[in-house]
């Protein structure tokens, strides 16, 4: 039954078993998320959507503007899709404190910290499962379905962020938002 812990337990799984490479793990990911059943994919989908929401926060994005060398808009989006697709624990303890990061282990040299396939997998998942390209039907469906009320509570629930998470910033005071951060990548 798809739920929170299921959502995390499929990307932690898909991230160790692809040896922490992000293409072959989203590729895992997709694999297993369509063998489930259209209702367990689109609330995949639902719940990443809850996680990606509760993250656009602007410390954390001041830490993936100095971890990829600036951030737009649209970075920012795989930039949380990068930190989603690490597993729950990293995504958490950002949120906390963006500055983590710089003590993650990341075993792989990436050249920026995004991840854009991972906003597509319940789409690819759920196409795959229907044996179909067709986009609209997707997208018709994930419009429509909706989580229970207690089910986003609890997800939103777990969720803890640093007191200063909707700090200001900008390219002259981000050594003190992200001062790690800023020693490891600016």
């Amino acid at each position: 039954m798809m739920d929170k812990n299921e959502f995390w337990n499929l990307i932690q799984e898909a991230y160790k078993e692809a040896d922490w490479a992000t293409d072959k793990q989203m590729e895992i990911l997709i694999d297993r998320l369509s063998k489930y059943t259209q209702e367990e994919i689109l609330k995949f989908g639902k719940i990443y959507e809850i996680y990606a929401k509760e993250s656009y926060k602007k410390k954390l994005w001041a830490a993936a503007y100095v971890m990829n060398g600036g951030c737009s808009d649209d970075c920012f989006d795989y930039f949380r899709g990068w930190l989603i697709s690490r597993g729950e624990e990293p995504y958490l303890n950002a949120l906390l404190d963006p500055d983590f990061l710089a003590d993650l282990d990341i075993p792989y040299d990436d050249e920026y910290f995004e991840n854009e396939q991972m906003l597509s997998v319940p789409l690819l998942a759920f196409n795959k499962n229907i044996g179909s390209d067709d986009l609209d039907t997707y997208y018709e469906r994930i419009r429509e379905f909706e989580l229970e009320s207690d089910e986003i509570f609890d997800i939103i629930d777990t969720i803890s962020f640093g007191e200063d998470i909707d700090e200001n910033w900008d390219e002259n005071n981000l050594e003190s938002v992200v001062p790690n951060l800023y020693k490891l990548y600016w």
